[in-house]
Order: C-alpha cells, then structure tokens, then sequence
C-alpha cells in the first residue's frame, strides 16, 4: 500500500466539506491526509481531510488551491520575482 506503516484508505467516501465545486470539475492534484493511530487495529490509518489543485493565473503565473474542510488556501511557489 502506501510507504510507512500505515494505510491509505481507498477512495469513494462522501467529499470533505468545501470540496463539492472542484470534486465535479476535476480530480486534485494531490490529497491531503491526517494519520491516525487505531489502538483496535494497531496501526496508522491516513484519514482524508482535503485536496490541492493545480492552476494558472491569467498571466501564467502556476499556483495552487489548497481545501481542506471550508478552509480554501492559494499557495505560491517560493521563487524570486
């Protein structure tokens, strides 16, 4: 499965709230998981708690849209201007 000593848990539960518009438009880039010790199973599970997507400003610049619950973050590359 995944690298560690935990499990990634497959896909197809209901979409972390906040997600609904982009869930419909596209897939994300990337996913944003939490680790979760279960004593019952004992081992790390990663709970999904949001996603990123990849996008291009008008001008070209590449940046990043980051949700995780309703929080919506935009993330920039850290390069010189």
């Amino acid at each position: 499965m995944g690298s560690g000593d935990g499990e990634m848990p497959a896909s197809g539960g209901p979409a972390p709230a906040g997600e609904e518009e982009k869930a419909a438009g596209q897939k994300p880039d990337f996913r944003i998981v939490q680790p979760e010790y279960v004593p019952a199973l004992g081992k790390t599970v990663y709970k999904d708690v949001g996603a990123m997507w990849r996008n291009v400003s008008k001008s070209g610049n590449e940046f990043y849209t980051l949700k995780i619950g309703k929080l919506k973050l935009l993330v920039f590359s850290n390069g010189k201007k």
